[in-house]
């Protein structure tokens, strides 16, 4: 298998800084189209099929499934292990052309072809030739996929260290070639450490932060690439020819960090996450050489280095819909319902979005964006909201 590297300049058109007005429409979702009556217990992705049905992965269950909101029906697609055609931690789901669907495999660390017809047919391994990982975040119309390299790095002595800037790579899934796209600026490592228990040893993390003010990312279906920056609060549109449109500054209240954020995102980071450290090759058949996937402990809020308030947006807060629109997850204070600003394609924020109380976007369809509603006893059910 050969594989080609090609990082290629990005031309910034110089631009005189602006600022938007903070003043938007906010739309209120209130009531959805249609909720699935069966629920689910941890929803990673959904994918919206041509014929309406939906493609949900389910971390928790280690399900995959495609339901029908119309008919009530629910059936299940493939089977756990580690064989062909199988799976074993389902994470994201993307749309790749003609209704197949992109399966990120994190327990056999590979990447997955669903077929239409419920069949995974190909997969290959999640692992560049030099070891690192390939995590998607995105998938354009053509089926190229787009992921993030370098934010974390493995020492020679187990220690895992942060980069300043991460290349955003655009994957050719046929030639299997990679092309840099964008960089994803990262933010100044905190003195905070952690350290986690292996069958091989100790591995200990640095620069472990609680709400960093870093940048995120997304792409749409024409392969552009939204960057949207936290300091200050912007968005940075990135074409498929690689020139790059900067978006005015977006004013924003910081919200302050209470004890209660404290506790909610240590019980969030010891909540099932998974830090998966790659380092070492892989064949196409997904072999994991060389990677370990380590749960995390609940970390202690105490211990932790603090900021006064909140930046702008979660990490891993961006999103863009079939058509084009970027929605940004902004931080609110504790307890309130999630807000998205609506960004367009020259970075202008164009309106708000309110969820209702308790419910987490997971995908979006035509028109639609689906989100899971999370009762008292942690389940999740599926909802589906017109835009």
């Amino acid at each position: 298998m050969s594989h080609s590297y090609l990082i290629l300049a990005v031309a910034v058109a110089a631009q005189t800084p602006s600022v938007q007005a903070q003043d938007v429409d906010r739309v209120r979702l209130a009531e959805p189209q249609a909720a699935f009556h069966e629920p689910f217990s941890r929803v990673t992705g959904v994918r919206e099929l041509t014929d309406g049905s939906l493609i949900v992965a389910d971390r928790l269950e280690q399900a995959i499934r495609i339901i029908d909101f119309r008919a009530g029906t629910m059936d299940d697609i493939g089977h756990v292990g580690g064989g062909p055609g199988e799976f074993q931690m389902p994470g994201g789901i993307f749309p790749l052309p003609g209704d197949s669907t992109l399966l990120l495999d994190y327990g056999n660390l590979r990447l997955s072809v669903i077929a239409p017809d419920g069949r995974i047919p190909h997969s290959t391994a999640m692992l560049t030739p030099e070891g690192s990982l390939i995590s998607p975040r995105g998938v354009d119309s053509a089926g190229r996929i787009y992921f993030y390299q370098g934010r974390i790095r493995v020492g020679p002595d187990g220690e895992v260290e942060t980069s300043r800037r991460a290349p955003i790579l655009r994957m050719t899934w046929e030639a299997e070639t990679f092309d840099t796209v964008a960089y994803l600026p990262l933010p100044e490592p905190s003195g905070s450490s952690r350290s986690f228990s292996t069958g091989g040893g100790q591995v200990r993390i640095q620069g472990l932060s609680p709400l960093p003010k870093s940048a995120t990312w997304a792409v749409a279906p024409d392969g552009s690439v939204a960057v949207v920056h936290a300091d200050p609060y912007r968005v940075e549109w990135y074409d498929p020819q690689r020139s790059s449109l900067q978006g005015p500054i977006v004013p924003y209240v910081p919200v302050p960090i209470t004890d209660e954020d404290k506790e909610a995102w240590a019980n969030r980071m010891g909540g099932g996450n998974m830090v998966m450290i790659a380092a070492g090759g892989g064949g196409g058949g997904g072999g994991r050489s060389g990677s370990q996937t380590i749960q995390m402990p609940r970390p202690e809020p105490d211990d932790m280095e603090w900021p006064d308030v909140k930046p702008p947006f979660p990490v891993n807060a961006a999103r863009v819909t079939p058509d084009g629109a970027l929605w940004v997850q902004r931080h609110v204070a504790y307890g309130q319902p999630q807000l998205f600003d609506v960004f367009d394609r020259a970075g202008v924020r164009i309106r708000q979005v309110e969820l209702p109380p308790g419910r987490e976007i997971v995908g979006f369809g035509v028109g639609v964006v689906y989100v899971v509603n999370v009762d008292e006893d942690d389940l999740q059910w599926l909802e589906a909201y017109e835009l």
